[in-house]
């Protein structure tokens, strides 16, 4: 019987972290890791685009989710991230993930697919990963129409979750929904946050956003829960800010200043989304205007 039979509310995307040599900082991730279960999340993903999944090469990969699964220690549901560059680098991923006792396993098609070969590598997952499996259906990834997820659904009982993000992401949530909301235990929404209380109204119970900031939009999810509408959506618009500049260097620079990560090295060169001093004096307000909302990890100096 699997560990968590029910899993909803804000999943903390992992960022993958790196040493000077460029290396995966295994420290570090085991310390995001560490933060997702004492901030108040609900579950961790690791690693999917956010975790820079297409940089990653397999075996370390695969040893990085031993490390994940060794901190996490049954606190959270771990959702494995096994995208690929070809269906059969997925299924490896999937068979790993067995292994290595993962929760979920989350997967979209490989790039310059289509939507038979994405719907054939789900079941080729299911063949080989015996736990609960999460489609991630993205707008550049071969995405299903709600109709051809039902029909998957139908075909892959293992499949008992969606994450949604075809844009725009609430309708497609509300089609979703109407598809195979009665047959699947929850959906997740995507766009790190941005659309949170307008997904949860179409349909959604969760969604998976870059980890860190992710405690506060738990807050969100929890306050909607609680019936509190107005204070869920008060929040919200308090955090929109920040998660509109939502970048891999912003999330980077976001937990160091919260410390969690002891570095901002990128794996390729951040470009123009490099932050620079004025950008850095900016989020410095910001994180000023929600600092009373942080319960744990605050913020420190730069």
């Amino acid at each position: 019987m699997p560990r968590f039979d029910h899993m909803r509310g804000v999943f903390g995307l992992l960022p993958t972290p790196y040493r000077e040599d460029y290396e995966i900082h295994t420290e570090d991730l085991r310390r995001v890791a560490n933060f997702c279960c004492l901030s108040g999340q609900h579950g961790i993903v690791w690693p999917v685009m956010v975790g820079e999944f297409y940089f990653l090469g397999e075996e370390e990969r695969i040893r990085a989710l031993d490390a994940v699964m060794e901190e996490v220690n049954g606190r959270l549901p771990v959702v494995f991230g096994c995208s690929g560059i070809s269906v059969p680098q997925v299924v490896l991923y999937a068979r790993a993930a067995q292994k290595a006792g993962a929760d979920c396993i989350i997967a979209m098609a490989p790039a310059r697919t289509n939507q038979a070969v994405a719907i054939e590598m789900y079941k080729r997952m299911a063949d080989v990963y015996d736990g609960p499996i999460m489609v991630q259906n993205a707008g550049m990834y071969a995405p299903l129409t709600g109709e051809q997820i039902a029909k998957l659904v139908e075909d892959v009982p293992q499949i008992e979750y969606i994450k949604e993000e075809r844009p725009p992401g609430p309708k497609h949530i509300a089609e979703v929904h109407k598809a195979v909301g009665h047959k699947i235990k929850c959906i997740f929404g995507g766009a790190a946050g941005k659309f949170l209380p307008d997904e949860l109204t179409r349909g959604a119970d969760g969604c998976m956003p870059a980890c860190e900031i992710a405690d506060l939009l738990a807050k969100v999810q929890e306050l909607w829960w609680a019936g509190e509408e107005e204070k869920a959506r008060a929040l919200h618009t308090r955090l929109l800010p920040l998660i509109i500049r939502e970048t891999h260097p912003f999330m980077r620079y976001i937990l160091k200043r919260r410390g969690v990560f002891s570095n901002t090295i990128e794996r390729a060169p951040a470009g123009a989304d490099t932050l620079d001093a004025q950008d850095k004096r900016e989020l410095s307000i910001l994180i000023d205007a929600i600092a009373d909302e942080v319960e744990s990890f605050p913020f420190g100096e730069e």
